[in-house]
């Protein structure tokens, strides 16, 4: 299954890169921007402007066109995993796909979509403009698994951030290229939904 990874506001970097390829070789990238690299140097600029010219919709487009067809292994990353949460919603989400999404805090803005495939939420637990707990609250159904990974903050899964957690990020992309794996011989059926939707923490 051919995997596609959301970057954040910060677009593809070289460090995401250099992160994740180990993990999923030949791994399709996406930016929420028309290139790469984030045309801003300030983060909060950005991210303002990002939002005032709806970038959500416009990412989603670009997830839906990067998967076309067939099922893909989403991984988002912040407004990365946004877009895939509006993707794994739409009719152009083929219903063998999974998403895997990390601290998408807007997904609250979007909390009333449901999506038609497997998606586990990962949240950071300290969260500078929303509630972790809400928001997982919030999207948690049969098909929608959250996670709350202690002690961490937005951005734990971004090698260049004063909040990366090493430890925790490899072990999740350790997990996901397991899953990715497994899942793959399947891809003719849908995925299963868990049996259970409850709101996990990590111990």
């Amino acid at each position: 299954m051919k995997a596609i990874i959301a970057s954040d506001i910060h677009g593809v970097t070289p460090a995401l890169r250099s992160l994740v390829e180990p993990f999923f070789e030949g791994a399709i990238f996406l930016s929420p921007w028309d290139v790469d690299s984030c045309p801003f140097t300030n983060e909060q600029e950005a991210v303002s402007t990002f939002i005032a010219q709806q970038g959500f919709e416009s990412y989603s487009a670009k997830i839906d066109e990067a998967a076309g067809q067939g099922p893909a292994f989403l991984i988002g990353f912040s407004v990365g995993a946004t877009a895939a949460w509006l993707h794994s919603a739409s009719k152009h989400c083929h219903p063998s796909s999974i998403a895997t999404l990390f601290y998408g805090s807007r997904i609250r803005d979007y909390s009333h979509l449901v999506p038609t495939i497997e998606v586990t939420a990962v949240f950071a637990e300290f969260e500078p403009s929303a509630s972790s707990d809400q928001t997982a609250k919030a999207i948690a159904r049969d098909h929608v698994h959250t996670f709350i990974e202690p002690g961490t903050f937005h951005d734990f899964m971004n090698p260049l951030s004063a909040h990366y957690a090493p430890t925790q990020c490899l072990a999740h992309l350790r997990k996901l290229k397991t899953e990715n794996a497994e899942r793959s011989p399947l891809l003719s059926r849908r995925s299963r939904p868990r049996e259970d939707a409850s709101i996990r923490r990590g111990s």
